[in-house]
């Protein structure tokens, strides 16, 4: 009954505003939402945007703006033909489970007639989206609605997120007031089903929808809120009633319903498709560590901070330590609510002081929301003993801003209560002021002037390059990469040979088939040592051009001179010859060779699982662990008798042994040492697909100065078969700069 009637009543102090006109309270809410776009203006530099043009190139923005084009051009996000050429992208194998903001975009697409422009609108749009979900979130939890207006235009001009057009669906933020919204519900134990909530709309409506609007909304926004909801729900299964534990796994089971339709849609997306490695979105558990936060990012000025010396503090810090992969500072006014939460939370645990049960509510949410976003806490438990797919748990500190930001705003409540309206609107006006100003700098804004000359620069280059090959060519191109996440390579940003896709053209590229599958597997093996013979095949797999980024080359790996001997000059290339491309001759099919593109797209390829090739001795091999993959990829229609020698050097004193297993039966041993390279033989018999062999090595491991441990250098010298297939190895693939490790 005591829990019951804590519900009922709320806090006096917290609940002194909720009962104003709707006119007035969508007056507030349209105000709020007009002044965080204002506030983004600057720091999105919408005036110099292009609206025709990507609204930021590099990185995962490049991606992003292929996602869009793809969404535009060929209805969804599923496959693209244009790109993984021949084969096509199948994108279910890195799916988007986005459907609610891929489907806006597709609307406003079709509305304005390009990708870019909708998905340009749908990040801008995400700034006054985030102020009135904020507020709302705010109004529910009896905060004025000064306080409101405040925590919204704070939280959608968040620090970092004018930058976040690369994520582009996670930058949709005015999902996480919602989310919350979910989550404090069922903390409060407020029924789910019945009552009004914002006047006469019914609470099964807004639930309902609220909890459509999470679970479409992705992995990681699903996955946090689950996390959250669990922890609400057994806390207020401790004080209520047993009917609470079932608000709370009805929400739960409500989200993990909705998100299960998308994933569904992309395991069915991917079959048929012949697996021959690790497949996108497969997480560690050692990622979580790499992607999660620290206590000194909440607190420091975010990076690219508008003052340099408190910029600077955060470039030093994360200069001699190991840097947060994103953004996740506060700002100030989002430390001042953590601290105001952190003080609530110890004066319950501590002095056992009763405090305001928002305030509990909040602190305690807040809590394990820091224990899942912090290096080594919940999340690596989770990584390590549940899932590792939810690996990026820095992306935490935005749910402990917006209880941050309620903890602010409370504080503004009672301002108000005891102080008046005037007083409230200065102290609040001074406090969205300082916090804009402190998260927000015009100076980092992107620059649109750059992306647009550079979209001109490949709208010219794909022109010339179309126009020397037709239209519906094939451009294969090096170096090859693995996509998606492979990660900068040389002068390469991530994504960079995507760029030649986002220009208007007919043309297809080999860029963007998925790692793991046969699609992209045949490319790394490629025999590079004849150009003459590869020009033929390529030719006969419907390939005209051999695009190179120059980029992806170190000098002495160059290929313009042979390039140049077996196709003649380029025909187009980039101004800054980022980008060369050169046309396949035609070739002479009356001999049948060229005709056939099997024996391209068909190989078997032997892979070693551990750390990065290097040559040793001017030998290409690989440091391993004390236990390493060895895998055949075989991509032909039959099981193929495949022999691998191996020469396997052990790293320190000690003498070791290598054994080679199959599914735990040995197929070679041998002693190895450090004194000399020890050769071992392995044959297996290769069906179609991955077949996976283990290599473990003994004795004690050898830490490099980067602090990896190693065991032995393998070195797979030569893979043979009696049959007529190419065998290459992706160690000797890599040596020649024309495959990226």
């Amino acid at each position: 009954m005591a829990a019951d009637t804590e519900v009922r009543t709320r806090s006096a102090e917290s609940t002194p505003h909720v009962g104003i006109r709707p006119r007035v309270e969508a007056g507030w809410a349209a105000v709020t939402a007009v002044v965080a776009f204002l506030a983004a203006v600057p720091s999105l530099g919408l005036l110099s945007w292009d609206p025709s043009t990507p609204f930021g190139l590099g990185l995962d923005e490049t991606s992003i703006s292929m996602q869009l084009k793809t969404i535009h051009e060929h209805g969804w996000y599923w496959s693209n033909p244009d790109l993984g050429f021949p084969a096509g992208m199948t994108a279910s194998w890195f799916p988007e489970l986005n459907v609610l903001h891929v489907a806006a975009i597709k609307v406003i697409a079709l509305v304005v007639g390009s990708g870019f422009t909708a998905g340009g609108l749908y990040f801008v749009a995400a700034f006054p989206l985030t102020g009135v979900t904020m507020y709302l979130l705010a109004r529910s939890q009896g905060l004025s609605p000064i306080a409101g207006f405040v925590a919204g235009v704070l939280l959608a001009n968040a620090p970092g997120h004018a930058d976040r057009f690369g994520h582009l669906y996670l930058a949709q933020y005015w999902v996480v007031p919602v989310a919350l919204w979910l989550v404090l519900e069922v903390g409060r134990g407020r029924p789910l089903w019945t009552g009004p909530v914002a006047g006469s709309r019914s609470r099964r409506t807004v639930v309902v929808a609220a909890v459509l609007v999470v679970g479409l909304s992705g992995a990681y926004y699903v996955g946090y809120t689950l996390l959250l909801l669990v922890a609400a729900t057994l806390a207020r299964r401790v004080v209520g009633a047993p009917r609470d534990l079932f608000r709370g796994l009805a929400v739960a089971v409500g989200l993990a319903v909705t998100i299960a339709v998308p994933l569904v849609l992309a395991k069915l997306g991917t079959a048929g498709d012949l697996v021959t490695g690790r497949v996108p979105a497969t997480r560690l558990p050692s990622e979580s560590e790499v992607f999660s936060g620290k206590l000194m990012d909440l607190l420091l000025p975010w990076p690219e901070h508008r003052l340099e010396p408190l910029a600077f503090l955060s470039q030093a810090y994360n200069g001699t330590t190991r840097a947060t992969v994103e953004v996740s500072a506060l700002g100030i006014v989002g430390v001042a609510g953590l601290v105001v939460l952190t003080g609530v939370g110890l004066a319950a645990l501590l002095a056992g002081r009763r405090t305001d049960p928002a305030l509990r509510h909040w602190s305690g949410l807040a809590l394990v929301s820091f224990l899942l976003y912090t290096v080594g806490g919940l999340g690596s438990f989770i990584a390590f003993f549940g899932t590792p797919q939810l690996r990026t748990w820095s992306r935490m500190s935005l749910y402990l801003l917006v209880l941050a930001l309620l903890a602010v705003g409370l504080l503004l409540t009672r301002l108000e209560r005891r102080r008046g309206l005037v007083t409230a609107l200065v102290v609040g006006g001074l406090v969205t002021v300082v916090g804009v100003a402190d998260q927000t700098n015009p100076d980092a804004a992107p620059d649109h002037a750059a992306a647009a000359t550079t979209m001109a620069r490949l709208q010219d280059y794909v022109s010339t390059l179309q126009g020397a090959t037709g239209p519906g060519c094939g451009v294969f191109q090096v170096p090859v990469v693995a996509y998606p996440e492979s990660g900068p390579y040389l002068g390469m940003d991530d994504y960079d040979q995507l760029r030649p896709y986002l220009a208007d053209s007919d043309l297809r590229f080999s860029a963007g088939a998925m790692r793991g599958t046969a699609a992209s597997t045949w490319m790394r093996a490629v025999d590079v040592t004849d150009l003459a013979a590869l020009g033929e095949q390529l030719r006969a797999a419907g390939f005209c051009a051999l695009e190179v980024d120059t980029q992806g080359f170190t000098p002495e790996q160059d290929p313009s001179d042979r390039l140049r001997s077996a196709f003649g000059e380029p025909v187009a290339s980039t101004v800054d010859e980022e980008f060369v491309a050169y046309r396949l001759p035609e070739g002479d099919v009356s001999d049948g060779r060229s005709g056939d593109p099997r024996g391209l797209l068909e190989p078997v390829l032997v892979t070693v699982a551990a750390y990065e090739v290097e040559k040793v001795g001017g030998v290409p091999g690989q440091k391993v662990g004390p236990v390493a993959g060895l895998s055949i990829a075989n991509l032909t229609a039959e099981t193929h008798e495949v022999t691998l020698t191996l020469e396997v050097t052990g790293l320190g004193a000690a003498r070791r042994t290598v054994r080679v297993e199959d599914g735990g039966e040995l197929l070679a041993t041998a002693a190895v040492s450090a004194d000399a390279a020890t050769p071992l033989s392995v044959t297996v018999a290769a069906p179609r697909g991955l077949t996976t062999l283990s290599i473990e090595v003994s004795g004690p491991g050898e830490r490099d100065p980067e602090g990896l441990l190693s065991t032995a250098f393998v070195s797979v010298v030569s893979a043979t078969s009696p049959a007529d297939v190419r065998v290459a190895v992706d160690q000797l693939q890599v040596a020649t700069g024309w495959i990226v490790p």
